[in-house]
């Protein structure tokens, strides 16, 4: 069925087709960065993210998961423009496999033993997780920095062993174990330290051998990135911006 149109129809019509075009448009032209970023400052970097759109009108694709899995992804994938590792291990396999461009150290973060709040379980030494009825939890040492943190602690004291025989559960990301202890269903795991600060259902319980093992995030441009100025830019306003930091400073996370 032919429809026709009066005058004002056809200018109402053609005025929409405009500005779905200069929509489109824009949307072709609006600049994207592709960040791959570890799960332990996945809360600060989606608010500076937002941020960072509002002044420059670039829009920040974050990429979530532990710093093994995003770096096997990015040598999969090979694109994207910013890598945040939890720590500066996985930094220096991104550098051995030569992927990226140059990187700069972020934030500061140390692994606790972290439980239910109050510690009902009563769990004050790592040994105590492999006491009767109680559900112990860590990242994959094989795909996050904190659970590669856990297992080279754990050797390094001679409890990995024992230890790995008590635990309940393996995830993929620190958020996981720290999600899985706020519902309580574990009751307890390693995690970061800035994590636990965020969980008002957690407790962190500091262990002299874990303290030791202060690690810091670190960002890293990639050597394939279409847009290294951009990235760049992007690195500086997370590292050196007043409201970048202030962010960081508000979830509890101490920047170099």
């Amino acid at each position: 069925m032919l429809m026709k149109f009066t005058g004002t129809t056809r200018v109402i019509v053609l005025v929409c087709l405009f500005f779905l075009m200069i929509g489109c448009k824009n949307k072709q032209n609006q600049k994207t960065l592709l960040v791959y970023c570890a799960a332990v400052v996945k809360p600060v970097l989606e608010e500076v993210a937002k941020e960072y759109y509002k002044e420059t009108g670039i829009q920040i694709d974050l990429q979530y998961g532990g710093s093994g899995t995003l770096l096997a992804n990015i040598r999969v994938a090979k694109q994207g423009d910013l890598y945040l590792s939890a720590d500066a291990s996985y930094m220096q396999q991104a550098i051995a496999y030569n992927i990226i461009q140059q990187s700069k150290p972020l934030v500061a973060i140390t692994p606790v033993l972290a439980v239910s709040a109050n510690n009902p379980k009563n769990i004050t030494t790592i040994k105590d997780v492999c006491k009767k009825g109680i559900r112990f939890g860590i990242a994959n040492p094989d795909a996050a920095s904190v659970g590669t943190v856990t297992k080279k602690i754990l050797q390094e004291s001679g409890n990995w062993d024992a230890v790995k025989k008590c635990v309940y559960v393996q995830m993929p990301t620190v958020s996981d174990v720290a999600n899985a202890i706020k519902l309580n269903t574990i009751d307890a795991g390693v995690i970061w330290d800035v994590t636990a600060n965020q969980y008002k259902e957690i407790d962190a319980i500091e262990l002299a051998n874990f303290k030791q093992y202060k690690e810091h995030a670190v960002i890293g441009v990639l050597k394939w990135s279409k847009q290294q100025t951009e990235a760049l830019k992007f690195t500086e306003f997370l590292l050196q911006s007043a409201k970048s930091k202030s962010v960081f400073k508000k979830l509890g996370y101490k920047m170099y």
